[in-house]
Formats: structure tokens, sequence, C-alpha cells
């Protein structure tokens, strides 16, 4: 089948200029979101690019077809670095832009020079390989995080990566004449080809800034804004599941119910600032002292709670000591306005059979008073029962 080529490629333009706007209206809608503004100005580049080539025969051929090559390359190094900088990669430095646009136009001018077709579809095929596989490379080294959106998108870069290849074996075998462009062949389905990919590439941009939207609000409601832990909500849901996995499995559970103390003197002396720092110091402390697998909660005020999977008490008696003596160390000597240092108190509870969540939150929570009756500073195991408050 035979296409008017010229009419392709504007075609091909428009749809790159229509992907382009809507890459800058996600920009404007997202703004601060890394990366959006580059995959926008690689659009228009890319439009640019295009329409030189589109309009090869009114301009000479190192205007049209060697310049439009040129842009076309520069516009996927750019969507190149906005994928860095999406994914919270060091974006590309302006020498290393350089050294690579350098390349790319020293083989366009070596293509030109000799003034073979097949020449210029081998260096148009290798430039598109190389760029393209870089962003596959960019996105498929991703380890955490990576999502559906993301994948696809990935997969698109590594079929077009896939597809310039055979491209450019095919273009060492190609004997036509040397004219610069034809109506049928590869010259025609790698058109279409490409107006496939900038359509699902496009597509793939606004679901993973989508994607990347509703991560940050299934955060901003499971977590608590001052210190970044769990909420009491988000906490019960994952707490629950973790119960139901230890009954399945048998293994041991333990909560640690921890308390800081004379809290309210730091925010009354010290004022609230201070109570705050004291608070982010304490979960910092703690998320050094606890595993990735223990959930950590603030639960209200000054108080924290840890479910530990696969902890027995004894086993959690030994954490909850090492997280109370890196926290006093952590907050140093007491202020000079208050009569003690700053510390924290912790009561332990480990789940029996069949018990509910909330029993075991009581057992850990009377341990924990136990702790602060017993002097503060202190860690105690709960009783196996706890008279339940009428």
């Amino acid at each position: 089948m035979a296409f008017d080529i010229r009419s392709l490629l504007v075609a091909t333009a428009l749809v790159c200029a229509v992907c382009a706007a809507a890459r800058f209206l996600l920009w404007r809608m997202h703004p601060a979101m890394p990366g959006l503004l580059h995959w926008a100005w690689a659009g228009v580049v890319a439009t640019g690019g295009l329409l030189l080539i589109a309009f090869h025969e009114q301009l000479p051929e190192i205007l049209s077809l060697s310049a439009g090559q040129v842009l076309v390359a520069i516009a996927l190094a750019v969507a190149w670095d906005g994928f860095r900088r999406f994914l919270g990669r060091p974006p590309v430095t302006l020498a290393r832009l350089g050294g690579l646009v350098a390349g790319v136009v020293v083989l366009v001018a070596l293509a030109h020079g000799a003034q073979s077709v097949p020449m210029r579809s081998l260096v148009n095929a290798a430039i598109m390989v190389l760029l393209s596989g870089a962003i596959t490379w960019e996105i498929f080294r991703v380890t955490a995080g990576r999502t559906l959106a993301l994948r696809a998108t990935g997969v698109i870069y590594g079929l077009n990566t896939v597809f310039f290849v055979v491209r450019g074996v095919s273009s060492l075998t190609d004997t036509a004449e040397a004219v610069p462009l034809v109506s049928a062949g590869f010259y025609a389905f790698t058109l279409l080809w490409g107006l496939c990919v900038m359509l699902g590439v496009t597509l793939g941009m606004v679901l993973m800034a989508s994607e990347r939207l509703q991560d940050e609000l299934d955060h901003q409601i499971s977590r608590d804004p001052l210190t970044g832990t769990l909420n009491r909500r988000a906490f019960a849901s994952l707490a629950e599941r973790e119960v139901a996995r230890t009954r399945r499995s048998g293994q041991p559970l333990a909560l640690l119910m921890m308390d800081l103390d004379h809290f309210k003197q730091i925010n009354d002396r010290l004022g609230h600032a201070a109570g705050d720092h004291y608070l982010q110091l304490f979960v910092s402390v703690a998320a050094n002292a606890l595993r990735a697998e223990d959930l950590l909660c603030r639960f209200g005020g000054e108080e924290f709670v840890a479910l530990l999977p696969n902890t027995s008490a004894d086993a959690a008696l030994v954490v909850a000591n090492r997280l109370r003596t890196a926290f006093a160390e952590a907050a140093g000597p007491a202020p000079a306005t208050l009569p003690t240092c700053v510390t924290v108190s912790i009561g332990i509870s480990e789940m029996k059979t069949t018990e509910p969540l909330e029993n075991m939150l009581r057992r850990a929570d009377h341990a924990m008073y136990q702790a602060k009756h017993n002097g503060r500073n202190r860690c105690e195991v709960a009783a196996a029962l706890v008279p339940v408050p009428s």
C-alpha cells in the first residue's frame, strides 16, 4: 500500500502538537511535579522536527531532513531527562546533553554528506535505539513504586527500541535510490509507528502523573502530618490484617505502647515548637530501631504504638529498651527549664490466642502506665489479663 508521505508527515506533526499541548496542560495543572515540563517541551521540539521533514521539498535537505532529524533526537533526549526527574534521579547535565547533541549532529552530517538514503536510515535508527533504550532502562531499573502506567510506558519505549533495531538492520539491505522519502515500505510504516508511539507515550505520561497524585493523596490520608507515621485509622486497618495473618500462621505478634514522659511540661515551658521537635526526634529514633515490616503509629498527642510481627514479648522488650535508650541519648541533657530529661515509657504486650486487637492495646496501655508509675523512662511487659474498665 502506498501513502502520501507528506500528508502523513503533516498528520504526524499535528498529532505530536496535540500531544505537546496535552503535556503542557498536564504541567499547568501540576507544576510542582518534576519532569512534566520537560515532556511538554520534548513534544514541541519533536513537532518542529517533523514539520521540517514534511516540507523537505520546499527547503534545502540540510535544513529539512537533517535539521529535522536532529530536532527529533533532541526531543527524545529532553524526554529522557524528564523521565529521570520524574523518577527522582539527578537530571541530565548540560555537558552530557551537549555531548549527546554534538554526537547526533556529527552522525547526521555524515549521513547528509554521503547522500545515501540507507545511510540516513541507519543513522536515524541508531539514534532512536540509543535514546529510546535509555528511557526504557530508566523506567525498568526502578524496583520500588513501579506503577502499572510506568510499566506500560516502559513497554512502549522498549518496543520502539526493538522496532528501530529492525529498521536499522533493514536499512543495511535497502536498495532504494537516493531520494529523501518514498511512499511505500518501511518509510510509511515508520511514520505510522511513530504516531502510535506518541499517542501511547502521552497517555502513559498522563496516567503516570495521575497515579503519582493518587499515591500522594493516599499518603496524606493515612499519615500523621507532623511525624509522617501512620494515623490511627490507617494503623487499625493494617493492624487487623496483621492480626489475622498471625492467627493463621501461629507466629507471635507484639505491640509497643509508647508515651513521652512529662510532655505537657515540654509544651508549657518550652513551647509547642519544642514539643513538635521532640515528637519528630522520637519518630526518627524509632524508625532506626524498628524494622521495615513493623507498623509505627502516632496514636494521639505524645502517644505512639508499634506493632511488631513475628516478635515475642521477650524480643519486643529488647527492641523497646534499645529504642528507649537511643531516644534518651538523642534527646540529650534536660533543658534548663525542665526538671528532668526528655524520655519515653513503654508498655509491651504479646497477642494471646483469639485475642482482639483492642484487648492487646489495652494491656500494652496498662503496662505503659505501670512503667510511668514505677519511675518513667522504663519498659514493662503486660500481664496476661487486665481488668476491663466499666
